[in-house]
C-alpha cells in the first residue's frame, strides 16, 4: 500500500497525469489476465486503462470519469482482478467461504451487473477464482449457494448487497475493494441511502474506485466523505457526445412518431434499433404498435421482471428480435452488438442522459452509428439548451422519404397516450366532476378511448 505522502500528493483536484503503457504488461499485469485479454483480441490498453490500473495496483483509491464506451469497464476489472491473484493464500491454506471474497462491484441496474460478470468471468477463465453475480428480483438461494462455495469476485446490485451483508452471507470486514460503477446514475435512481450503509457495514480499511460520467454534488459529497486522498484520473469531456455517433434530431407531430421509427427501420440504415421513451407506460405502447407492424419487438424497464429483461436482451443481442423499447435502465453501460442506431422517442431529462442513450450505438467499437431524436414544437427550447451542453449542435431536419400525416405547427395537443402532460387537459367546468378512473380494457389505448371496433 502506498504511503499517506505518495496520496496526499496524487490528490490535488486535478486530473491526473500519467505515462500511457504499450501494453498491459509494462503497466503491472501478469500472464494469466494477459494471455486471456490476448484471446479476446486486446492487446494494447486505452487511455483510461493505462491511467487507472496504474494506480488501483498502487493501492491508491481512484475517482475516474470517462465518456461511455472508454473501456472503463476492464480499467477497473483488470487491476482488481490482478490484486487478488497476487494476494492468493499460501498453498496449502484453507480460507473460509465468508472470508474468501475480497473484492465487490456495485452496479445502479441488473443488466449492467450480469454484463459485468460475464466481462469478469471471462477474464478469469481458466484461473483458480470465481465471481459471483447478485441482482434483485430473482430467488436469493442460488447466490447464497455460490457465496457458500466461495468466490473471490461479487458484482451486485445496492439492495441485493446490503440484504446479503445484513442477513451474514457476506463478511464486510473481509472486502478489501470496493468499486462504485456509474456512480451518477446510482445516486439518479436514489440508491444513495443504500450506498451509505453499505459503506458502513464494509471495511474501513478499503481501497475504493468510483467510475462516473459526470460529478453531480451527491457524488461528490460521497467521494470527499469515503475516498482518502483519491487520484482523480479525467480522460474525456464526460458529458460531450461520442465522436462516431451522428447526431439528427426531427421535428415530428407526437402522432407521426410511430410512422417515422417504421420508416427509418426500412429506408434510413436503422438496422437494429434501441428506442428510449420517458416511461415504462410509453415503452409498452411504443412496442405494442411497433409488433402491430410486423416488427419483432423488445422491451426493457424496471415493471419487468429480471427473467423477461434478460430474454429481452438475449433476443435482442441475438438478433432475433428488430427493436428493443427501452426506459433509461439500458442507457447505461451496457454493451450490445449490432446497435447501429438509436432512437429518443422522447427527448430525454438531461444532457448525460443525452450522451449515454446516443453512446449505445455502435458501443465500444469505434464503428459509425446514429442517433435520432424527436421532439415537438415545445421541446424546441429544452433542445437548444440541452445540446450544446452535450457536444450536439445540430438543427431540426427532415428525413428523406418520410411524409409526416400532422404538422406540428398547426393541430391541437396531441392525445394523453401520444405524451402529452396531465397539465394540457382541460379541467372539469363548474358542476363537473372527473369521472373514476376504471381499468383499460382490451379496445383501449392508455387514456385515449375506446378504438374502433374492426370490420370484418
Amino acid at each position: 500500500m502506498p504511503s499517506n505522502q505518495s496520496r496526499d500528493q496524487s490528490s490535488s483536484g486535478k486530473t491526473a497525469k500519467l505515462p500511457l503503457g504499450d501494453s498491459f504488461v509494462t503497466i503491472g499485469i501478469g500472464s494469466v489476465l494477459t494471455e486471456t485479454l490476448s484471446r479476446q483480441g486486446i492487446n494494447r490498453p486505452r487511455s483510461v486503462q493505462s491511467q487507472v490500473i496504474p494506480e488501483v495496483l498502487a493501492g491508491r483509491d481512484v475517482i475516474s470519469l470517462a465518456e461511455t464506451g472508454s473501456g472503463k469497464t476492464l480499467a477497473f476489472l483488470v487491476p482488481v482482478l490482478q490484486r487478488i491473484l497476487d494476494d492468493r493464500p499460501a498453498k496449502g491454506t484453507r480460507m473460509s467461504s465468508r472470508r474468501r471474497l475480497r473484492a465487490v462491484v456495485l452496479c445502479p441496474t441488473r443488466e449492467l451487473a450480469d454484463q459485468t460478470g460475464r466481462v469478469a468471468d471471462g477474464l478469469l477463465r481458466g484461473s483458480v477464482l470465481r465471481v459471483g453475480v447478485a441482482v434483485g428480483s430473482v430467488a436469493i438461494s442460488p447466490i447464497r449457494e455460490v457465496l457458500s462455495k466461495g468466490v473471490d469476485l461479487l458484482v451486485a446490485t445496492p439492495g441485493r448487497l446490503l440484504e446479503l451483508i445484513d442477513e451474514g452471507d457476506i463478511d464486510g470486514e473481509a472486502v478489501q475493494m470496493l468499486v462504485i460503477d456509474e456512480a451518477d446514475r446510482m445516486f439518479d435512481m436514489g440508491f444513495a441511502p443504500q450506498v451509505r450503509r453499505i459503506l458502513e457495514r464494509i471495511s474501513s480499511r478499503r481501497q475504493m474506485l468510483l467510475f462516473s460520467a459526470t460529478m453531480p454534488r451527491d457524488v461528490l459529497q460521497l467521494a470527499d466523505q469515503h475516498l482518502r486522498g483519491a487520484v482523480r484520473i479525467e480522460t474525456h469531456p464526460h458529458t460531450v457526445a461520442v465522436e462516431h455517433v451522428t447526431q439528427h434530431v426531427v421535428l415530428v407531430h407526437p402522432r407521426d412518431r410511430v410512422d417515422l421509427l417504421i420508416h427509418l427501420h426500412k429506408h434510413a440504415g436503422g438496422g437494429r434499433m434501441l428506442i428510449f421513451c420517458r416511461t415504462r407506460r410509453r415503452t409498452g405502447w411504443v412496442a405494442a404498435a411497433l409488433s402491430r407492424h410486423d416488427l419483432k419487438t423488445g422491451q426493457l424497464h424496471a415493471d419487468r421482471s429480471q427473467a423477461q429483461r434478460r430474454r429481452a436482451l438475449e433476443a435482442f443481442s441475438s438478433g432475433e428480435i428488430d427493436v428493443l423499447v427501452a426506459t433509461d435502465v439500458g442507457s447505461r453501460g451496457l454493451h450490445i452488438d449490432g446497435i447501429a442506431t438509436v432512437i429518443n422517442y422522447d427527448l430525454p431529462n438531461t444532457a448525460e442522459d443525452l450522451v449515454h442513450r446516443a453512446g449505445r450505438a455502435a458501443h465500444g467499437t469505434r464503428k459509425s452509428g446514429h442517433a435520432w431524436t424527436l421532439i415537438g414544437e415545445r421541446d424546441l427550447d429544452t433542445w437548444y439548451k440541452m445540446a450544446p451542453a452535450a457536444g450536439v449542435r445540430v438543427d431540426p431536419e427532415t428525413v428523406p422519404g418520410f411524409k409526416a400525416k400532422t404538422s406540428p405547427k398547426k393541430t391541437k395537443p396531441a392525445p394523453r397516450e401520444e405524451g402529452m402532460p396531465h397539465e394540457t387537459r382541460k379541467r372539469p367546468g363548474p358542476g363537473r366532476r372527473n369521472r373514476a378512473s376504471r381499468p383499460i380494457g382490451p379496445d383501449q389505448k392508455p387514456g385515449g378511448g375506446v378504438r374502433r371496433p374492426k370490420l370484418g
